[in-house]
């Protein structure tokens, strides 16, 4: 989800005026290895495919609302993708937005925390997609 809503938004901002990215992958040699290298085979054998793929390598081309989510115990998407990219898109004077769970993993469990999740993404749409 998170990582290719971002990629949509850098490779195809003439399709896509917004995207919400949850817990986003940024750069593939930093996530899971065994999900990874089984797609991908590993950076030393495929360095041409990990930099295509990298969300980083496209800031640039990145147009359009990005609206992040990140749970900062996600223990499978670490924050530090999140953090990266935020870096990148200050580096490009890229705008985002950015909504932050402390107390939550991969997604909001608590029903108070989705809540407001889901208040705060129908609110993004709304602004972004003027309806």
């Amino acid at each position: 989800g998170g990582y290719l809503s971002a990629m949509c938004l850098a490779k195809a901002s003439d399709t896509f005026k917004c995207a919400v990215s949850g817990a986003p992958v940024t750069s593939w040699d930093g996530y899971d290895t065994c999900y990874t290298e089984r797609y991908m085979g590993t950076p030393e054998s495929n360095p041409k495919g990990y930099k295509a793929s990298s969300v980083m390598e496209h800031i640039d081309s990145m147009n359009g609302d990005l609206l992040l989510v990140h749970g900062l115990i996600d223990e499978n998407v670490h924050f530090r993708h999140t953090a990266r990219l935020i870096n990148a898109l200050i580096t490009a004077q890229k705008p985002y937005q950015l909504l932050l769970f402390p107390n939550e993993r991969h997604s909001p469990r608590s029903q108070k925390d989705r809540e407001y999740m889901e208040e705060r993404i129908w609110a993004f749409l709304q602004q972004s997609l003027q309806v």
